[in-house]
């Protein structure tokens, strides 16, 4: 379990940190809802893929806004990402792992 909630948050963040504009915290609650949905799902496969296809338009979204973006401005989204409350509860849990 621990290295699904490592696994969640590497993918939280590479996921957000492609988030733009004022949808990154939008971003940021919706990829802190999966991990939560997930740890509850523990290791059952068709809870996971039902969690995946509830969450797979906001999810897209929010990996589609970085394309093609400079590294600069991806710099910029991630700061503003560290700054949402979702964001610094996922830092919460996955620090006490």
């Amino acid at each position: 379990m621990k290295k699904l909630t490592y696994l969640l948050a590497i993918t939280m963040f590479m996921g957000l940190s492609s988030c733009g504009g004022s949808e990154i915290c939008n971003c940021a609650d919706t990829w802190f809802e999966v991990s939560k949905e997930m740890k509850a799902a523990g290791t059952d496969a068709g809870k996971f893929q039902a969690i995946q296809d509830k969450h797979k338009e906001d999810l897209a979204k929010c990996e589609k806004l970085g394309v093609g973006k400079t590294p600069e401005e991806l710099k910029k989204m991630e700061t503003t990402l560290k700054e949402c409350p979702a964001f610094k509860e996922m830092e919460k849990i996955t620090a006490n792992q």
